[in-house]
């Protein structure tokens, strides 16, 4: 996993990830933030089940990723 991207960019996507993510979750993946990182942009997607957020953002992306994380933790 190896990628470039503006930090302005990337707190405000994240911030968007975060803001659907529900805190007390009975599907623990649900608390997760998908972040793909492939060709010139990374997308970081949430859903609570009733609503989805992607938000894509350009970056210099030297190796493609696939990865969640923990939206609390981010």
């Amino acid at each position: 996993m190896k990628f470039s991207i503006e930090r302005a960019a990337l707190l405000d996507a994240v911030s968007q990830a975060q803001a659907v993510v529900e805190r007390r979750n009975t599907i623990p993946i649900l608390a997760n933030v998908l972040i793909e990182a492939e060709g010139s942009d990374v997308s970081f997607r949430a859903t609570d089940l009733d609503i989805e957020v992607v938000d894509k953002v350009a970056a210099q992306v030297e190796r493609c990723l696939l990865y969640t994380s923990d939206a609390a933790d981010e």
